[in-house]
C-alpha cells in the first residue's frame, strides 16, 4: 500500500475534469448579488476531489425544466453543470449536481438555477482549496429536533434550542477559517419517515451554504431523508437485503445501506461507513464488515497517494458513557471493524453517537501500541476519537448505572483491568482504548489541521467566558 504525500497534482486530471463541464466566457469581477432566489435546503458536499465540488437543493417538483449550477470567478471561465433531478418529499424534488474543474486557491460566486437557466438564486460563495496543510472541522451529533437542549446543559444557547446550539457551533466553526466539515452522522433527530424542518434547521446558519459538509450515516438518519439532502461522491452499492435481515423494513435498510463512500483532500483520504444498522448477533454483522471492506478497497485504490488515512462512522467502539456495552457495536467489533482499521493501517477513526469526547491511545489488534498521551509520533495504531453532540440536544453520562442502555453485558466492553462487561464497567473501570474522556455537557467541536508530516486536534466547547479548549494533541509521521 503506497502512502506517501502527494508532490504534485498531474494536469491531465484536471484537463479530464474541465472536459465534463460546459464553459463561458466570464468577463469581469463579480459581486455577490441577493436579486435572485434563495435556493431551499442548498448545501455542498466534498467531491472525489478538490477539483470538484457536489451540490444538492430542492425545487419545486412541478418544475419540468432542467436544473443546473454556475460557478464563476474573476478572469476565469464559467462552469455551468446539468443537475439530476429526482422525487423527494412530497411536493419537491433533490437536485444534484458535481462541479468539476474547479482551480485550487480559487474563489468562486456560484448559482443555482431550477429552469434551466432562465432564472438563477441569489450568489453564494465558495473558496476551493490550495494544494498544501488544511484545516476541517468534526463534529458529533448535531440531532436536531425543533426543540430544547438538555435540560441538564451546563451552558445553553440564548433560546435553549438546538437550532441555536448548531448555529452557534457553526459560527465557532466558521471562525476557524475551516476547509470543510466532517460529521460523524446524527444530522437530525426523528428517526422514523424524517421531518423536513429538522433539516431546514441544519441547514439555517449561512455558512452551511459555503463549506462542504461530509456526512455520515446515524442511526437516527435511517429514513429516505438523508439520501434527498446529501449529494455523495464514490459511493457503494450494497444489497439492502444485509440490513434486512436484522428486522429493518425497506425504506430503512435503504438507509442502512446507502452512505458508504470515500473523499481525497490534498493528501489525506476519509472513508465514510455507515454502521446505523442493528444487527443482533456477529453473523448479522459479517456483511456490514464486508461492505466497509469493499469501500476501503475501493477508496485505496482509487488514491494510492495518500500519506493520512481518516475513517469516518457513527456507532463509536472506543467509547465510555451510556452506549458503552450496546451488542449491536460489540458485533461490529467482533466481526472485524477494528481488525479492518489495522488491516488497512488507518490513522484516525472519527465517531459519535455516545454524546461524550473521548479520545483513545493508539490502539492495534485490541491492544494499546503506545501509553504516550498527547504527542504521538510514529504510531503503531489507531487513534479513535468520539466527538460529543454539535447542538447540546443531549448528554450521556460516564458511569451511569441507571440509563446506561446494556446494563447485563458480560462480554463487552473490554476494560482496562483485563476484564469485561457492563457491571465491571460500573464500578468505574475505562475500557482499555481510553486515554480521555471528557463530560462536560457544553456542545462542542474539533477542529484539526493537517499537514504533511504532523496533524493537530484541538477540541473545543461551544460556549464558554475562559479558554474552552478540552483537549489538544498531534500526531507525526516521517
Amino acid at each position: 500500500m503506497k502512502r506517501h504525500l502527494i508532490k504534485n497534482y498531474s494536469g491531465k486530471i484536471i484537463g479530464t475534469m474541465l472536459a465534463a463541464a460546459v464553459f463561458c466566457t466570464s468577463a469581469s469581477m463579480y459581486t455577490l448579488a441577493d436579486d435572485g432566489f434563495q435556493a431551499e435546503t442548498l448545501t455542498l458536499n466534498p467531491a472525489d476531489s478538490t477539483y470538484g465540488i457536489q451540490v444538492n437543493w430542492y425545487r419545486d417538483s412541478s418544475i419540468t425544466s432542467g436544473a443546473k449550477v454556475r460557478f464563476r470567478a474573476e478572469g476565469k471561465q464559467d462552469i455551468i453543470t446539468d443537475a439530476a433531478v429526482s422525487a423527494a418529499t412530497s411536493g419537491k424534488a433533490s437536485c444534484k449536481a458535481s462541479v468539476n474543474g474547479l482551480e485550487p486557491g480559487t474563489s468562486y460566486i456560484y448559482n443555482v438555477s431550477n429552469d434551466g437557466g432562465a432564472t438563477w438564486s441569489k450568489d453564494y460563495t465558495y473558496h476551493a482549496p490550495a494544494y498544501g496543510d488544511f484545516t476541517f472541522a468534526f463534529v458529533g451529533d448535531p440531532q436536531l429536533n425543533q426543540g430544547e437542549q438538555d435540560k441538564n446543559s451546563a451552558l445553553f444557547s440564548a433560546d435553549k434550542t438546538t437550532k441555536t446550539g448548531w448555529a452557534d457551533t457553526i459560527d465557532k466553526i466558521k471562525a476557524e477559517k475551516v476547509d470543510f466539515i466532517a460529521s460523524a452522522g446524527d444530522q437530525v433527530d426523528t428517526t422514523e419517515n424524517g421531518v423536513e424542518g429538522e433539516y431546514n434547521d441544519f441547514f439555517a446558519p449561512a455558512f452551511m451554504q459555503s463549506i462542504p459538509f461530509a456526512p455520515a450515516v446515524g442511526n437516527h438518519d435511517r429514513n429516505p431523508l438523508f439520501g434527498y439532502h446529501f449529494n455523495l461522491p464514490n459511493t457503494v452499492a450494497v444489497d439492502p437485503a444485509i440490513a434486512m435481515a436484522t428486522g429493518s423494513p425497506i425504506d430503512r435498510a435503504l438507509a442502512e445501506t446507502s452512505g458508504n463512500y470515500f473523499y481525497m483532500y490534498n493528501n489525506a483520504l476519509f472513508v465514510v461507513l455507515n454502521d446505523s444498522a442493528y444487527p443482533t448477533s456477529t453473523t448479522q454483522a459479517v456483511p456490514f464488515i464486508q461492505v466497509f471492506q469493499r469501500t476501503l478497497d475501493a477508496a485505496t485504490a482509487a488514491h494510492p497517494d495518500y500519506k493520512w488515512l481518516f475513517v469516518q462512522h457513527h456507532k463509536s467502539t472506543a467509547s465510555v458513557a451510556q452506549h458503552v456495552a450496546d451488542k449491536d457495536i460489540q458485533y461490529y467489533v467482533e466481526a472485524g471493524f477494528e481488525k479492518l482499521m489495522d488491516q488497512y493501517q488507518v490513522d484516525f477513526v472519527l465517531a459519535g453517537h455516545d454524546h461524550v469526547y473521548v479520545r483513545s491511545y493508539a490502539m492495534k489488534n485490541g491492544r494499546r501500541t503506545s501509553e504516550e498521551k498527547d504527542n504521538l509520533s510514529n504510531p503503531d495504531g489507531t487513534v479513535y476519537l468520539t466527538c460529543n453532540t454539535g447542538s447540546g440536544l443531549k448528554y450521556y453520562n460516564i458511569f451511569d448505572t441507571e440509563k446506561i442502555y446494556e446494563k447485563e453485558n458480560t462480554a463487552y466492553p473490554y476494560l482496562a483491568n483485563g476484564l469485561t462487561g457492563s457491571a465491571e464497567y460500573l464500578k468505574g473501570v475505562y475500557p482499555l482504548s481510553t486515554n480521555v474522556a471528557v463530560q462536560n455537557k457544553i456542545p462542542g467541536y474539533t477542529i484539526i489541521k493537517v499537514g504533511e508530516n504532523q496533524v493537530k486536534f484541538s477540541t473545543y466547547a461551544t460556549y464558554g467566558e475562559t479558554d474552552n479548549c478540552l483537549d489538544t494533541f498531534t500526531v507525526s509521521k516521517n
